[in-house]
C-alpha cells in the first residue's frame, strides 16, 4: 500500500479506501492508480469489481464520468481508443484458465498496444497500416524475441495481453492457455493432449472426447466452429512453443484468436511476428526497483546509487529473467550495496554463476539463466552447436557473413547462421552476425569444453587470416597510389566500407593475436590498418595497434618491423597533440633505418620529425629535418612521392618562418608532383597548403582556385575530414574578397562535415569562421554561431581559439548594445589570453572590454581596463597597439569626469605616438592621428592652449587626408571630424576667415561624397 502512494503520490488513506471502500473515487485516483498499475480506468474497476464478488460485496462501482481538470490525460492510463467488446448474446462467459499475471513487468507499452491491437475482436474490419489492402488480417499473433534467449520476458507479455483482453470483455468463448513445454526439462506436449485439455475447460464431457489424437483435434474445431456460431470469440494462448507443428492444428480461425510465444520466429505459422528485444537501460532499472519493493518492501538503493543501478543492468544485458534474479538476490542481502553486487558481476567469466538463485519456477526450470539458455543449446543439430560455440571465440562486437565463413570453414555457413539466429541465439542485420552478451558468454563457456572437438586453434586462425589479408588488399586502395590495387575491392569507397564495417572487429583481433599464438598477424594489422586509422581519425586504436607491432616485432628481434611501428606511433601520438613523445618515436624510428641501411624509411621518418616539430613551434628545427631528407633524397635516386612529401612539408615549415614565396614555389612543386603520379589524396592536401600561402599574402583569386581544387578532390575521394579542411580554407578566401554568401556557404559546409565525423575542436573552428562572417547581416545568428564554438572549445580546453571567437563574440555583443554580456564574454577572452602568455590578444580583449563598459556607462571601470591592455601591450612589445590604448585611456578618463587626468594620459599618448610612428604605417599614422585629435579636444575643452589645441587639429587633419584619399570608407568620418574640431577652434580663436575656408573644405567633402 506504502509503495502504491509513493508511486501514485496520494496519500496511503486514499489509496486503502479506493481500493477497498464502496465509495466511488474520483477520476483523478483512478487515473492515477491506474498508471501506476500499468492498467486503464476500465480495468482497474474491474479488478476493484473482483475483489468485492470475492468479499460477497455489492458490484462495484461503475467507472465515474471524468471531472473537469487541468491535467492532460495520459493516453495509456485513459486507453480510450480501445472499444469494448460486445458481450454474448446469451451473456454467458467461457472460462479463463490464464495463470495469474506476474508480479513485477515494466515496459513493454509499444509490444502490448501491438497484439492488443491484433487481439480486438472489434477491429476486424479495420486493417493496420502494415498489412495491404485485400490482404486477411492474421487471426494469430506471434510472440517472438529478436534476442531469441529465454528469459526475455515473452511469456509475460502474452499474460498481460490476454488479461487485459479478458477484463475487456472481448471474448466470451472463454481464454485457454497451455504451456507447450517446448522448451522445458518436460516432455513436450502433443496436439492432442492439449486439444484434450481446452475441451475438458469448454465443458466437453470425458466420455465424448474422442481417444485418439485426430479424433480430439476434429472435436476441437467443431466446438470452435459452434462458438463462432454463438457469437463467442474465444483466445487460445499457446506458452513456450518449439516448432510450428506442435500448434498449426490448435490455432484457430477468425473472430477467434492465438497468442503463441516461442524462442524461433515460426515463420511458418504465417501470423504477425511481435519480435521481443531485451527492456531499455531504464526499463530495466524500474524492473530491478519493482522486485526490491515487491510486497511493500521500503528499498531505496537503486535512487541512492543510480550509476550502480544502471550498470547492474547494463551487465544484466537488460534481459528480465536476469534482471528479476539478480534483483531477488539482492533482496535476500538488504545491506548490500548495488556497487559490490555489479563488481562481482563485472568478473565476466563468474558472470552466468552468479545469475542463479536455488529455485524452480513453474515447470520446475531452475531460476538460472545458464539453464534458460541450455534448453535452447539442447535443441541445436551438432553443426550448428559447433558453429554457435566457434562463432563465440571470434574477437570483436559481431561477424559478418564472410568471416563466418573463413572462420567455420565452410562457404555455405550462411545457412548455419541462419538457422542459429531463428533459434534466437544469434542476431542477424544487414549480413551481420552478433550474440547477446550473456548468450555470447554461455557459448564461450560451451566452447571451453569442446574447443579440441571442434578444432577452435584453426578456426581462429582462418578468421585471423580473413582479416589480415582483406585488410591488405584494402589498404591498397587508401594508398592514393595507382598501381598493385586490389580486384578485391570495386575501388576507395567500396574498401573504406568494408574497413568502417570491420573497424571494430580488426582492431579487437589484431589486440588479441599475440594471446591468441598469431603476433605475426597483430604487426600485419597494425601496418595495414595505419592509413584507414589516420584517415577516419582513430588516433586510439592507432597508437594501441602500434604499440602492439613495436613490442612484438622488438620481441621477435625484427628491425624494420619495429622501426615501422615506432613511426606509425609517432604519427598516433602527434595528432594526439604528444609532440615530445611522437618526436622521440620518430627520431627512434630513423636511427634502427639508418642503422640498417633503409635510407627510403629514414627519409620518412625525418620527414614526420619535421611535421612533429613545426606542429610544435619549433620551425627551425623542422627546416633543419626536411633540408636532411632532401639531402639524402638527392644520394638516393627518384623517389618522387617521398620527395614530393618533404616538399611539400618544408613549404608549411618556410612559411612558419615568413619565407612566404619560397613556401609557395615549395606548395607548388609538391602538388604538380603528386599529381603527375597520380595521388590524388596528396595533391589535395598540397593544394590546401599552397592555397594558404597564397591565401596569407593576398593572392586572393589563386588561393580560392587552389582551396576548389582541393574540396573537389577531396569529396570524390571520399575523404571528409580533409574535404571539410579545405572548406574551411576557402571560406575564409571568399571573405577576404567580400564575397560573403559564398563565405558562409564555405564554412556552414565545413562544420556540418566536421559535425557529422564527431569531431568537434574542428567543428568549434569552422563555427568560429561562420559567425565572423554572418555578423554583418545577421548578428543574432551571429552570437548564436560564437556562443555554441566558445562552448566546444572550452569543453576541448582550447584557451587560445576560444579566447579568439570569445573576442569576435564580444565584437558582436557590443554593436547588437548587449553590454554587459560583452563586458564578461571580452574578460574572458583576456583572461585566457593572459594564461596562455598570449599579451597581444589579451590587451585587445581588454580594449574591448574597455568599449563595452564605456557603453553601459562604467567609464572609470573602462579607465581600468584600458590601463591593463596598455601593460599588455607593453609585455608583449606592441608599441603602437600600446598607443591605441593609451589614447583611448585619456578618452576614458575624460568620460569619468577626470578632466584633469585624461589631458596627462592624452599628453602621454601622443608623445609615445610620436616615438613609433613610421611614415610608411598606416596603422601608426591613424593613432597618432587619434592621439592628436583627442588632445585637441581636451586643451580646447580645459580652455588652455588653444593655439596648441589648433596645431593638434591641422596636424591630425594633416594625417587624415592621404588615409581618408586611399581608404575612403575607412577614414573619411575621422577626416571629417578632425576637420570640424580645426573649424571649431579657429571660431574660438575668432579667425572666422580661416574658419570659413576649413568649412568649405567640408562642403567640397560632402560634394563629393554625394
Amino acid at each position: 500500500m506504502t509503495q502504491l502512494a509513493g508511486l501514485t503520490r496520494l496519500g496511503r488513506t486514499t489509496v486503502s479506501n479506493a481500493l477497498n471502500q464502496a465509495e466511488v473515487p474520483s477520476a483523478r485516483t483512478v487515473a492515477r492508480m491506474a498508471k501506476a498499475l500499468r492498467l486503464n480506468q476500465e480495468e482497474l474497476l474491474e479488478l476493484r469489481r473482483q475483489a468485492a464478488a470475492e468479499r460477497d460485496e455489492p458490484d462495484g462501482p461503475q467507472l465515474p464520468a471524468p471531472a473537469e481538470t487541468d491535467e492532460t490525460p495520459d493516453p495509456e492510463v485513459e486507453d480510450a481508443t480501445v472499444p469494448e467488446g460486445a458481450p454474448a448474446p446469451d451473456g454467458r462467459t467461457g472460462p479463463v484458465t490464464l495463470p495469474p499475471l506476474a508480479k513485477e513487468f515494466t515496459g513493454r507499452a509499444g509490444e502490448l498496444r501491438d497484439i492488443l491491437d491484433r487481439l480486438d475482436p472489434a477491429a476486424s474490419a479495420s486493417r493496420p497500416a502494415d498489412v495491404p489492402s485485400g490482404t486477411a488480417r492474421p487471426a494469430t499473433v506471434v510472440v517472438s524475441a529478436v534476442m531469441g534467449m529465454g528469459g526475455v520476458g515473452k511469456t509475460a507479455l502474452a499474460l498481460q495481453a490476454a488479461h487485459r483482453a479478458r477484463l475487456r470483455g472481448w471474448f466470451p468463448g472463454g481464454i485457454l492457455f497451455a504451456n507447450l513445454y517446448g522448451y522445458s526439462p518436460h516432455q513436450e506436449r502433443t496436439p492432442g493432449e492439449v486439444a484434450d485439455q481446452f475441451l475438458g475447460a469448454l465443458g466437453v464431457r470425458s466420455a465424448d472426447i474422442p481417444v485418439t489424437a485426430q479424433g480430439k483435434l476434429d472435436t476441437w474445431r467443431i466446438v470452435l466452429d459452434r462458438l463462432t456460431a454463438e457469437g463467442r470469440p474465444l483466445l487460445v494462448v499457446l506458452d513456450n512453443v518449439r516448432s510450428a507443428g506442435q500448434v498449426s492444428a490448435l490455432l484457430p480461425q477468425p473472430p477467434h484468436r492465438g497468442l503463441v510465444t516461442s524462442r524461433h520466429s515460426l515463420p511458418a505459422l504465417q501470423g504477425h511476428c511481435v519480435h521481443l528485444a531485451p527492456l531499455t537501460p531504464q526499463e530495466a532499472v524500474d524492473l530491478v526497483q519493482q522486485v526490491l519493493c515487491a510486497g511493500g518492501i521500503r528499498d531505496d538503493r537503486v535512487s541512492a546509487e543510480p550509476e550502480a543501478a544502471a550498470r547492474l543492468a547494463e551487465l544484466c544485458g537488460y534481459l528480465p529473467l536476469a534482471l528479476e534474479i539478480i534483483a531477488a538476490l539482492l533482496r535476500s542481502e538488504p545491506s548490500r550495496s548495488l556497487e559490490s553486487q555489479a563488481e562481482e558481476l563485472t568478473a565476466a567469466r563468474n558472470r552466468l554463476s552468479v545469475i542463479e538463485i536455488e529455485e524452480t519456477d513453474a515447470e520446475s526450470r531452475p531460476m538460472a539463466v545458464r539453464a534458460s539458455f541450455e534448453l535452447s543449446y539442447r535443441h541445436l543439430t551438432e553443426p550448428q552447436a559447433a558453429a554457435f560455440r566457434l562463432l563465440a571465440a571470434a574477437p570483436g562486437p559481431d561477424v559478418s557473413s564472410a568471416a563466418a565463413a573463413a572462420m567455420l570453414g565452410d562457404p555455405g555457413s550462411r545457412r548455419l547462421l541462419a538457422e542459429l539466429s531463428r533459434a534466437h541465439l544469434l542476431t542477424g542485420s544487414r549480413d551481420r552476425w552478433s550474440m547477446h552478451d550473456l548468450i555470447r558468454l554461455y557459448a564461450e563457456e560451451q566452447g571451453d569444453a569442446h574447443s579440441d572437438g571442434d578444432r577452435r586453434d584453426a578456426a581462429l586462425t582462418r578468421l585471423l587470416e580473413h582479416y589480415r589479408t582483406t585488410s591488405a588488399e584494402a589498404d591498397t586502395h587508401l594508398t592514393g597510389i595507382p598501381g598493385n590495387r586490389s580486384p578485391r575491392f570495386g575501388g576507395r569507397r567500396q574498401a573504406l566500407e568494408w574497413l568502417d564495417a570491420e573497424h571494430t572487429n580488426l582492431v579487437a583481433a589484431a589486440t588479441a593475436a599475440p594471446q591468441l599464438g598469431h603476433p605475426s598477424v597483430a604487426v600485419a594489422l597494425a601496418g595495414s590498418l595505419s592509413h584507414y586509422l589516420g584517415h577516419r581519425r582513430y588516433f586510439d586504436d592507432w597508437i594501441t595497434l602500434s604499440t602492439i607491432a613495436r613490442d612484438v616485432s622488438g620481441e621477435d628481434g625484427d628491425l624494420t618491423g619495429e622501426g615501422t611501428a615506432l613511426d606509425n606511433l609517432g604519427l598516433g601520438l602527434r595528432h594526439l597533440r604528444q609532440f615530445e613523445k611522437a618526436v622521440a618515436a620518430h627520431t627512434e624510428a630513423a636511427g634502427i633505418f639508418r642503422q640498417l641501411g633503409d635510407r627510403g624509411r629514414e627519409v620518412l621518418a625525418l620527414n614526420h620529425i619535421g611535421i612533429a616539430l613545426s606542429e610544435q613551434g619549433r620551425t627551425d628545427k623542422a627546416i633543419a629535418a626536411y633540408t636532411r631528407a632532401r639531402e639524402i633524397l638527392a644520394l638516393t635516386g627518384d623517389q618522387p612521392h617521398l620527395t614530393a612529401s618533404v616538399v611539400g612539408n618544408l613549404g608549411a615549415a618556410l612559411r612558419e618562418a615568413g619565407r612566404y614565396e619560397e613556401a609557395i614555389t615549395a606548395h607548388t612543386q609538391a602538388a604538380e608532383t603528386f599529381r603527375r603520379i597520380r595521388d590524388e589524396s596528396e595533391e589535395g592536401a598540397a593544394l590546401t597548403s599552397l592555397g594558404g600561402v597564397l591565401q596569407h599574402v593576398g593572392r586572393y583569386e589563386e588561393a580560392i582556385d587552389a582551396h576548389s581544387r582541393a574540396v573537389r578532390i577531396h569529396a570524390r575521394l571520399d575523404d571528409p575530414h580533409r574535404e571539410a579542411a579545405a572548406l574551411n580554407n576557402l571560406g575564409g578566401a571568399w571573405e577576404l574578397t567580400g564575397r560573403t554568401k559564398e563565405a558562409i556557404s564555405a564554412f556552414t559546409g565545413a562544420a556540418e562535415i566536421f559535425r557529422a565525423l564527431g569531431d568537434q575542436y574542428s567543428e568549434a573552428l569552422a563555427l568560429g569562421n561562420l559567425g565572423d562572417a554572418v555578423r554583418q547581416t545577421d548578428p543574432e545568428e551571429a552570437v548564436s554561431t560564437l556562443t555554441r564554438a566558445a562552448r566546444i572549445l572550452r569543453e576541448s580546453g582550447a584557451d587560445g581559439y576560444e579566447a579568439r571567437v570569445s573576442h569576435s563574440l564580444g565584437k558582436v555583443l557590443l554593436a547588437l548594445g548587449r553590454n554587459e554580456e560583452a563586458v564578461t564574454v571580452f574578460s574572458r577572452a583576456a583572461l585566457l589570453c593572459r594564461g596562455s602568455g598570449d599579451h597581444g590578444n589579451e590587451g585587445a580583449s581588454l580594449l574591448g572590454s574597455a568599449d563595452a563598459l564605456d557603453a553601459a556607462d562604467r567609464p572609470d571601470e573602462a579607465a581600468d581596463s584600458c590601463a591593463q591592455a596598455a601593460a599588455a601591450f607593453e609585455r608583449a612589445g606592441d608599441d603602437p597597439a600600446r598607443g591605441w590604448a593609451l589614447t583611448n585611456l585619456a578618452g576614458a578618463l575624460l568620460s569619468a569626469g577626470r578632466t584633469g587626468e585624461a589631458l596627462s594620459a592624452a599628453n602621454a599618448a601622443l608623445e609615445h605616438n610620436r616615438s613609433v610612428v613610421t611614415d610608411e604605417s598606416v596603422e601608426y599614422t591613424h593613432v597618432l592621428a587619434h592621439s592628436l585629435m583627442l588632445l585637441a579636444w581636451l586643451r580646447e575643452e580645459e580652455q588652455q592652449n588653444l593655439p596648441g589645441s589648433l596645431s593638434a587639429a591641422m596636424e591630425a587633419a594633416g594625417l587624415l587626408t592621404p588615409l581618408a584619399a586611399a581608404q575612403p570608407e575607412t577614414f573619411a568620418a575621422r577626416l571629417r571630424e578632425a576637420l570640424e574640431q580645426w573649424a571649431h577652434v579657429l571660431d574660438l580663436l575668432q579667425r572666422t576667415r580661416e574658419a570659413e575656408e576649413v568649412r568649405r573644405r567640408l562642403e567640397g567633402m560632402d560634394r563629393g561624397q554625394a
